[in-house]
């Protein structure tokens, strides 16, 4: 049996490196996209994948197509790569606006754009990172929040729009999952920014491999009728506000 490929995007770190190893573990091929040629090159030899360093905040970026050609096709494409901002509405610069509306949003798209006839000559499927910021405003993160937003409208409308060429667009919405998001607007997130999680309902927050185990099931053949999704990962912490509340004892 041919061997299914897969593109991360952000797959150097984090949740992206957690994907690229369940990827391997099931039997894919994996292009482990990111910015670094030294991380990309470490976790690829490690999970027998291709390396592919490009910057998906560069509208030239070329990614998805150096992935097809390495891989010698895309069967999935999961869309990563995304940097952070942790500031309010008033304390965000016009400058990061447009850094978060360029990775989180305008990439994802360019990326998604150029995947469509690679997934459309295999039935392919796109899976796009959001967040559970996302799904319900955070104050703290708020310019993300409302870039991840618009991340999970854009899933919907290109699931919509590509289901007749048999590709499937889907989300999953992390919650606070270790060991945390490094990129910001910044370069490095703020250290400690990551501390001081509320537990959630399930009592552990959640790790890369449960966000990971979530995308291998939503580009498999398994969910071959799911499309249009953002699921939802936060070990229960949004499943209503009185868990949400009873957690923090205040409004997040």
């Amino acid at each position: 049996m041919t061997a299914m490929r897969a593109l991360v995007t952000g797959g150097t770190s984090g949740i992206g490196a957690a994907i690229c190893r369940r990827l391997a573990a099931d039997g894919w091929r994996v292009a482990v996209a990111g910015r670094s040629q030294t991380r990309a090159n470490a976790l690829a030899a490690e999970i027998g994948g291709v390396a592919i360093v490009g910057d998906v905040a560069n509208p030239a970026d070329d990614t998805v197509d150096r992935a097809a050609t390495a891989l010698g096709g895309l069967d999935a494409v999961l869309l990563n790569a995304g940097v952070i901002l942790d500031a309010d509405l008033p304390s965000t610069p016009d400058a990061d606006w447009d850094l978060l509306m360029d990775v989180n949003v305008l990439a994802v798209h360019r990326q998604a754009r150029a995947a469509l006839p690679h997934l459309q000559a295999t039935q392919g499927s796109i899976l796009i990172t959001a967040s559970d910021a996302g799904v319900w405003g955070e104050a703290p993160i708020a310019a993300y929040s409302i870039a991840k937003r618009m991340t999970l409208t854009m899933t919907r409308c290109l699931a919509a729009e590509w289901g007749p060429a048999g590709v499937r667009v889907n989300a999953i919405c992390p919650g606070d999952t270790a060991p945390g998001m490094l990129t910001t607007t910044a370069g490095r997130r703020t250290p400690g920014a990551t501390d001081g999680w509320l537990a959630p309902p399930l009592g552990t927050i959640v790790r890369g491999e449960d966000v990971a185990a979530a995308a291998a099931f939503l580009v498999s053949a398994d969910a071959s009728r799911i499309s249009g999704t953002g699921l939802l990962i936060d070990a229960g912490m949004r499943s209503s506000a009185s868990a949400w509340q009873a957690q923090s004892g205040a409004e997040r």
